[in-house]
């Protein structure tokens, strides 16, 4: 079957930091593109709907915020698409 993405999907297995709902969740970034991204958890999150709004924290060379919305829903990862992004510590020059 034939995948009908818009943007290149890159498989990584970069921490991360999920907020969702007033929590902090640390998790795993399985793969993102422009577009969204797949994140695993160690253990199921609870009351996680499709919906919800959240925002994962990357770390690295240059810190990432992506808004997100969650599109699906699993046993330890979530699908999310992501709305906006924000880049944090960028160095002046």
């Amino acid at each position: 079957m034939a995948e009908h993405r818009l943007h290149i999907r890159l498989d990584c297995k970069d921490r991360c930091q999920l907020h969702l709902k007033d929590s902090f969740y640390p998790a795993i970034v399985k793969n993102i593109s422009l577009g969204g991204a797949l994140v695993h958890f160690q253990d199921p999150l609870p009351g996680v709907h499709i919906g919800d709004n959240c925002t994962v924290c990357l770390g690295g060379e240059l810190d990432c915020e992506y808004i997100c919305e969650v599109v699906r829903v699993g046993t330890s990862n979530i699908a999310l698409s992501i709305i906006d992004m924000h880049l944090l510590n960028v160095l002046e020059h």
